[in-house]
């Protein structure tokens, strides 16, 4: 606890000194586009904020090998969840903690409608994102048996994937949840016979 205490002192002092240049930033924001030192303050606060975000996602990551090394199940991490959360929050445009963040609320806390929200969330702050599409498709079909829902994300997925490795496995998606969706009509139609 006590190596972890200036990190937490070091993180303290960064966020406080982000929310001063923050809202110093904002009373300053430029009312027209000819105050460009305003708009430079604006911008700087917005740039610390992405910085500390990635700083968080480093100590995340560490922080996310130290628990698989106690616990092989790192969807169960709630401190991870907590700095997950912190990351989006500062930087909305942060792909990776959206993602990470639903698979721990789906397989961690076994709550699917909040990792739904939670990369929704996402594809809204990163719409052209090709793997958050990918993971709601996935969560839709696979934990909420809902291929319906999960068609359009992968074909979103499909239509913003540019490697082609990763598209020929989000093709592959896509064609087992029409699958899956073409099953389940059946099952629906054969029931009311």
């Amino acid at each position: 606890m006590k190596s972890r205490l200036p990190i937490i002192g070091l993180m303290a002092i960064l966020f406080a000194g982000m929310c001063i240049i923050e809202n110093d930033a904002i009373s300053h924001m430029p009312r027209e586009e000819s105050d460009a030192g305003s708009s430079s303050v604006y911008m700087l606060a917005g740039e610390f904020r992405t910085v500390f975000a990635n700083l968080l996602w480093i100590k995340a990551e560490q922080y996310h090998h130290e628990y698989i090394a106690r616990n092989a199940d790192w969807t169960k991490d709630d401190e991870l969840l907590g700095l997950i959360t912190l990351i989006v929050k500062l930087d909305s445009h942060f792909p990776e903690a959206y993602a990470v963040g639903t698979y721990l609320f789906a397989d961690g806390r076994k709550d699917n409608r909040q990792a739904v929200r939670f990369i929704l969330e996402g594809i809204r702050n990163n719409p052209t994102h090709w793997e958050l599409h990918q993971i709601a498709a996935i969560i839709y079909a696979r934990r909420m048996h809902d291929p319906d829902r999960a068609i359009p994300q992968a074909k979103l997925a499909l239509k913003y994937c540019d490697d082609e490795f990763y598209r020929k496995s989000t093709r592959m998606l896509l064609n087992t949840i029409e699958e899956m969706a073409a099953q389940k009509r059946v099952v629906k139609l054969q029931q009311r016979l």
